[in-house]
């Protein structure tokens, strides 16, 4: 049967007009429906008082977890719903070796209050269970597995962790521990590039004071020497078996006395500032004067951040001397130098399309060791690579902390430094 048949309506003719009058299934549902209602109240009532009825046992106050000691008692604490006056709560501690008895052996029960709580002492474990009890059970003073026969609810829980064990703690000690490590390594390349500074100093001081005594006694008595020849050349016969050798003489000695002052360039180093760097690398094809055919390109990439004036003079120094060993001894066509500067570090690249620099002459070649030298100085990491169809590349990198000049506004101030 339809379930709309049983709310049809029929309609019966009284006196002209119709009264609507429901159907039989109708009135038997609703007959029956107060009976229904009553018995769902009973069913829920029924359902609550089962509930009410099974008791349970919960911890409020979780001790610490911590080996067990005999000496040392803590508060532990609970509630439970649904004992009866004549229950009790039996507590147990567990240490690596077994469940024992809480508080003591002799005291082994903790009353119920009347606001359903419950309290006592209990020696420090890795777990607690609380088990709630009839009057008679009598409860063993140490198991390997809690009891379950008489024992009407039960509880347990894992000891707190101390506060150096838990997550939040481990987590905050390792931030200060990397904020430190930071901090001391900042402090540290301060330290390293201010002693840096102090020696490149005294170093450079040095080189200008033994540049000029060179200039003033070698390079001046090598060209008055060269000019007193090149007069008494000029006083030979022009068929004078000796004027050829003579004329070779000077040859070496205009080569010696050019060689000497492009030498002595590179020892003073006269910097002021990142722009007299960039400028100085600009003329050094004008100082070596290459070959015709041979290019020298300079070019400075990203804003030019002020540089200490030893790392100035340093890398004017490793420049030339590598623009020097591409043109005379890799006899390259093409030489690239190329300066940038990034908030991170400071690169110097030198490249070339010459003949490979052999393996057994990185560490031996005059320039290439004078290079190694002046990197090392200035903590500086230099690659020198070969490329297997020729051409080479010098490549020096240097941290900001090292070359840059420090500014007050980029460094925040750290743990450990004052704030004015």
């Amino acid at each position: 049967m339809p379930w709309d048949s049983i709310y049809r309506l029929k309609s019966y003719p009284i006196a002209g007009d119709f009264r609507i009058r429901p159907s039989p299934l109708r009135r038997l549902f609703a007959l029956f429906k107060p009976f229904g209602l009553a018995a769902l109240i009973a069913v829920l009532s029924a359902g609550c008082q089962r509930s009410k009825s099974i008791p349970f046992v919960e911890f409020t106050s979780v001790p610490l977890a911590a080996p067990g000691n005999p000496n040392v008692l803590i508060a532990v604490g609970g509630r439970v719903d649904g004992a009866h006056p004549d229950q009790r709560i039996v507590l147990y501690a567990r240490t690596p070796e077994a469940w024992w008895v809480q508080p003591y052996t002799e005291q082994p029960f903790t009353k119920i209050q009347s606001n359903s709580t419950w309290g006592n002492l209990t020696h420090p474990g890795q777990e607690y269970a609380a088990l709630l009890v009839g009057p008679d059970f009598h409860p063993p003073p140490r198991v390997v597995v809690l009891p379950s026969e008489g024992v009407l609810a039960s509880a347990i829980v894992k000891g707190t962790p101390p506060v150096w064990q838990r997550w939040w703690f481990l987590t905050a000690c390792g931030l200060v521990a990397l904020s430190v490590v930071l901090t001391f390594h900042r402090f540290h390349l301060r330290q390293t590039a201010a002693e840096l500074n102090v020696r490149f100093a005294e170093r450079l001081a040095e080189r200008t004071r033994v540049a000029q005594i060179l200039h003033d006694t070698l390079l001046q008595g090598v060209i008055s020497s060269s000019m007193q020849l090149n007069v008494a050349v000029d006083q030979l016969p022009a068929d004078s078996p000796a004027l050829p050798p003579l004329r070779r003489v000077l040859q070496s000695m205009g080569q010696v006395v050019e060689e000497g002052r492009n030498t002595l360039r590179g020892l003073q180093a006269p910097l002021e500032s990142a722009d007299d760097l960039a400028r100085s690398l600009t003329r050094i094809p004008q100082d070596l004067s290459p070959a015709d055919d041979a290019g020298v390109r300079v070019s400075v990439k990203g804003p030019a951040l002020p540089l200490e004036p030893t790392i100035r003079a340093a890398l004017y120094a490793i420049a030339r001397d590598a623009v020097v060993q591409a043109l005379q001894h890799s006899k390259a066509r093409n030489v690239a130098v190329e300066l940038r500067y990034t908030s991170s570090e400071l690169r110097l690249l030198v490249r070339d399309d010459g003949q490979r620099i052999p393996r057994s002459a990185r560490g031996g070649a005059e320039h290439l060791f004078a290079i190694k030298e002046r990197a090392a100085r200035i903590g500086g990491r230099l690659k020198i690579r070969s490329r297997v169809f020729g051409g080479n590349e010098i490549e020096l990198r240097l941290p900001s902390a090292v070359a840059f000049e420090p500014h007050p506004r980029e460094h925040p101030p750290g743990l450990f430094r004052r704030r004015n």
